[in-house]
């Protein structure tokens, strides 16, 4: 398992080194490392002490934390790094209550199996999530494998529980079958990693074809999209709300800082919208300055603060340009599919409702009703 371990770590560092920095890879590969120390105080210390056996399970829990942090990045879901600090402390007290305390390597290898299988199914819910969204049925390897090491650490975790004598080691107290199931499933999992990677890589090269430069989709794919969208919407009685956005006085950005500036002007709003949105959530580009964001499972509300913050960033954040910093703003109108269940409705809506927020001066956000003019804010 060391060996295996040692491999992954250096292969992933490799890819890091010829293909740049990316945040998953980097938690991925401290997770590595991480595992990699945890099994070689395993093996260099036969008689452990209790401070070799706290740093041990620290070790092995912490990396997969960070193993979680990555999934996060890797499906650009926000994580709060509180939260994972404090689930690590925790696991710590708990591991420091029964090795300096109230010794007992029984519950020590209960707890440390049902806090990996927790990270496991955990693991497995992110990506069965994204695979509800997408429905990209290659991602069921990930979801699988995840499932099938969480279900070994459970059978791991009841067998100790029932009284199998207890022996030192990693696979404390399971039998031969159980502990080669593990072994494969801690060995494969590693392997999970280059699988995501090599796999973002083939939706890089469909994104050639149905994205543009500004990482926006483009108008025909966006339609196709949103069309699966709204569909599974009606079915699971859910919500799509749509945002339509024009930036403001784009020309002039063209005509005072030049055309290679109003290119990067349009990738610095599609860095900041993109930042904002959920996996399954849509963004295109309707042509020009004008983008579209359709958010899967959201309401106005929702919506709206959304588009809120967008604008609010969008103000705050300054393009470097040879002129000095560029200041943009942009209007927004929103609208929801549980009025207009039909796209071309749901998008003209959207589309009204971000006129009557130009109409009022720009860098608003307005919601269309059916009943009442749009509300500004």
């Amino acid at each position: 398992m060391t060996s295996v371990t040692v491999v992954s770590a250096v292969v992933l560092t490799l890819i890091r080194y010829f293909h740049g920095k990316q945040a998953a890879l980097d938690c991925w590969i401290a997770a590595c490392y991480a595992q990699v120390f945890g099994l070689l105080c395993l093996l260099l210390f036969e008689q452990a002490t209790a401070t070799t056996l706290l740093i041990q399970n620290g070790l092995f829990v912490g990396s997969f934390l960070l193993i979680l942090a990555g999934h996060h990045h890797y499906l650009k879901l926000s994580f709060n790094r509180s939260v994972f600090g404090a689930m690590l402390a925790l696991y710590c007290m708990v591991m420091f209550y029964y090795i300096m305390l109230e010794p007992s390597v029984k519950y020590r290898a209960v707890v440390f199996s049902v806090s990996i299988a927790l990270c496991c199914l955990y693991s497995a819910y992110l990506y069965f999530r994204y695979w509800r969204q997408q429905r990209t049925h290659a991602i069921w390897l990930v979801i699988s494998l995840y499932l099938f090491f969480a279900s070994c650490l459970v059978i791991r975790a009841h067998i100790t529980l029932q009284g199998t004598p207890e022996h030192q080691g990693l696979l404390l107290g399971v039998p031969a079958l159980l502990s080669l199931a593990l072994f494969i499933g801690s060995a494969l999992q590693t392997y999970v990693f280059f699988f995501l990677l090599h796999w973002r890589q083939i939706i890089q090269l469909e994104q050639l074809a149905n994205y543009d430069i500004t990482g926006a989709m483009r108008r025909n794919y966006f339609i196709q999209q949103l069309t699966k969208l709204t569909t599974r919407a009606k079915f699971s009685g859910k919500e799509v709300t749509v945002i339509f956005i024009d930036l403001d006085r784009f020309k002039s950005i063209n005509d005072l800082y030049g055309h290679d500036s109003g290119d990067k002007a349009l990738m610095h709003f599609s860095h900041i919208a993109l930042s904002n949105l959920r996996v399954g959530d849509l963004f295109g580009r309707f042509g020009g300055e004008e983008f579209v964001i359709a958010l899967n499972e959201a309401n106005v509300e929702q919506a709206y603060m959304l588009a809120n913050r967008i604008r609010i960033q969008l103000n705050q954040q300054g393009l470097p340009t040879p002129k000095g910093q560029l200041f943009m703003s942009a209007s927004f109108g929103v609208a929801s599919s549980i009025d207009k269940p039909d796209i071309s409705d749901l998008i003209k809506y959207a589309d009204q409702a971000m006129y009557q927020a130009k109409n009022q001066g720009g860098n608003k956000v307005c919601q269309h009703r059916l009943s009442e003019a749009p509300a500004s804010g």
